[in-house]
């Protein structure tokens, strides 16, 4: 049953343009000239922006809460009721992703000018879908799109990754990422399909309001299971190591997934579901708890980073990690103004760096950033812009604004609040040692511009657009916060100085750290620290390789037959397999049957040919099928 339109349904065109876009350059079997790729791919990522500042000034009339029934199907006792909706949360996390889409999608026209035809085309048609995804994701109203869109971002972030494709640690790094996303899907699925039971309806309120009344023991479970898929999705320990090689991929893609959309999904998932967890005090310890040690330990790992990119993606993750941490502690509306000002700051810091870094021969080492200043100015202020808002200077920034909401949330949280506010307290002191060391560095003399050329509009309008928003950004923090119904505690005089101390202290230290060799050197020495204390090591040790061990056994390979008699159940249990079964599995059906399957491939080729790419043999063959089509209709009246 397909529901009366409404208001509301224009919030399907939000992710139209941009799913539009892709149909058209991913599927479409004709030439486009690289002038209409462009065009098509920027329609495709500014519309949604034009189309969401129209739900925008519909919610500032008052009509914030709605929902666009799509599809209504009942099944026995369960209902299937796809349906978008519009309330704060979506408007303001789907406003944040279109700004920061359509920013992306403008500075990509230049970055990506010197791409062929086909890999440009390639290209767009992939970062229109995932932004499609994204939205879809953020304005689902029940879990089945929601589900979709998180499921095909997942999907587009291997492409992206791995865009070039004759890179064996791009396609390996797009290979991880699909691979841990898929560990937080299978947990965020069945998290959501226990909901499901428990309300015989896909309606996320509906869910919501199920798993309330369930028993705590199921509650838990279901909160925990949710708070998995965050934790993948977001990068948080222990399932960050794919992040920082995903760092492969072109810088607009960093900046894309990176900042505002996938690696925030997790946030948005806790906070969409804020009050089922809010009803698992457990669970909300393990994640306030857990948030604050991703934090501080993303930003103790990006102080000894030699990659410019790799330091912005370690510092993802410990700005997701105080997102996390504002959730556990109860204050879901300060987690999502950190969100907005985070998608600001962060995607402004990769598209700077990725003009800098283009200058100087497209080097995304720190090293090579020295003399930015003079070769790339623009980039050089943007960058300059972007560490201060991540490091939270006091007053100036926007960032300032919503990490203090988070910090006086967090003492305010009572219990173990203070222990976790000193500890990102001492974060914050590290976020502004790691965002400063590029800034320092870029300000020494370096070599000439590998491409001396001035960067043209599309990369000049993102940068200053996200350089306004990073430095004005706070005043959109407590507007957010009191849309979200949340409430701005009051703190002790001496915690907003304090935190206020701490950037400034940071700032001092990658100073110190610019200005003296020695410690430059200690820094590059300190090898495993740089890697993140190799813990994708001690995962292949514990867990890749013991299983292969274990599959190499059951299955009897390099010449060994397993022992029936002194190796476990299941090593038994293929052995008698292979005696009793395997003996006799072959028989006349099977072999014809499988005769039959294999004339597939042959066929297929036969029926390739007829697959020419020209215009005309497709044209006809569309005449002579309609032609076709009218003579059977003919006959059957």
């Amino acid at each position: 049953m397909i529901p009366a339109l409404t208001v509301y349904h224009l919030l399907l065109l939000v992710p139209a343009p941009a799913l539009a876009a892709f149909m058209v350059l991913g599927l479409a079997p004709v030439f486009l000239h690289r002038r209409l790729v462009m065009l098509i791919a920027l329609a495709g990522g500014t519309a949604p922006l034009l189309a969401m500042t129209g739900m925008m000034g519909l919610c500032l009339t008052g009509q914030c809460r709605g929902v666009a029934p799509i599809f209504t199907l009942q099944v026995g006792t369960a209902i299937v009721d796809l349906a978008l909706l519009l309330d704060p949360l979506s408007m303001i996390t789907g406003m944040t992703v279109t700004l920061i889409g359509a920013c992306v999608l403008i500075y990509s026209i230049d970055y990506m000018a010197g791409a062929k035809t086909a890999d440009l085309r390639r290209f767009f048609a992939l970062m229109n879908l995932f932004l499609a995804a994204m939205l879809a994701m953020v304005l689902a109203g029940d879990s089945i799109v929601y589900f979709l869109g998180w499921e095909m971002m997942g999907l587009c972030s291997f492409f992206l990754i791995a865009y070039n494709v004759f890179s064996d640690p791009a396609v390996a790094a797009g290979r991880k990422a699909f691979i841990m996303s898929r560990i937080a899907d299978a947990l965020l699925l069945g998290g959501l399909l226990l909901l499901f039971i428990a309300a015989g309806s896909v309606r996320i309120d509906a869910l919501i309001a199920a798993g309330l009344a369930l028993p705590e023991g199921q509650r838990t479970v279901i909160a925990l299971l949710l708070l998995g898929g965050a934790l993948g999705k977001s990068a948080q320990l222990p399932f960050h190591t794919w992040l920082p090689s995903a760092m492969a991929g072109p810088t607009p893609v960093s900046a894309l997934l990176h900042s505002a959309t996938m690696v925030a999904a997790g946030a948005y998932l806790m906070a969409r579901f804020a009050p089922l967890l809010a009803a698992s005090p457990d669970v909300m310890l393990v994640m306030a708890v857990g948030g604050a040690l991703t934090a501080a330990f993303g930003s103790m790992t990006a102080i000894f980073q030699s990659d410019v990119k790799r330091l912005l993606a370690f510092s993802s993750i410990s700005q997701i990690g105080f997102m996390l941490l504002a959730l556990g502690v109860g204050a879901p509306a300060a987690a999502m103004a950190h969100f907005v000002t985070h998608a600001l700051f962060k995607s402004l810091l990769f598209l700077a760096a990725g003009d800098i870094a283009h200058s100087a021969g497209d080097d995304t080492s720190i090293a090579a950033m020295k003399g930015a200043a003079s070769r790339r100015p623009l980039a050089f202020a943007a960058f300059t812009i972007g560490a201060a808002s991540l490091s939270g200077l006091p007053l100036v920034t926007a960032g300032w604004w919503s990490k203090e909401e988070v910090l006086d949330a967090v003492l305010g949280s009572g219990g173990a609040g203070r222990a976790l506010w000193v500890l990102a307290l001492l974060t914050a002191v590290m976020t502004a040692i790691y965002a400063f060391r590029p800034v320092l560095i870029a300000l020494k003399p370096g070599p000439v511009d590998a491409h001396p050329h001035t960067p043209g509009l599309a990369t000049r309008i993102p940068l200053v657009l996200l350089g306004f928003g990073s430095l004005t950004g706070g005043l959109l923090v407590g507007p957010v916060i009191r849309l979200l119904g949340g409430v701005h505690p009051e703190m002790p005089a001496y915690s907003v100085v304090v935190a206020a101390l701490a950037p400034l202290t940071g700032l001092a230290i990658s100073w110190q750290l610019s200005r003296s060799p020695q410690l430059a050197d200690w820094l590059a020495a300190r090898r495993l620290l740089r890697q993140g204390l190799q813990i994708d090591v001690l995962y292949q040790a514990w867990f890749v390789q013991p299983f292969q061990r274990l599959v190499d056994r059951l299955s009897g390979v390099h010449g060994t037959t397993p022992d029936p008699f002194g190796a476990a159940p299941v090593t038994m249990m293929l052995w008698l397999k292979r005696q009793l079964i395997d003996r006799f599995r072959s028989d006349g059906f099977d072999s014809g049957w499988m005769a039959l399957a294999g004339t597939a491939t042959p066929l297929w080729a036969v029926a390739r040919r007829s697959q020419s790419g020209r215009a005309r043999d497709a044209v006809m063959a569309l005449a002579g099928g309609t032609a076709g089509l009218l003579l059977l209709g003919w006959m059957t009246a």
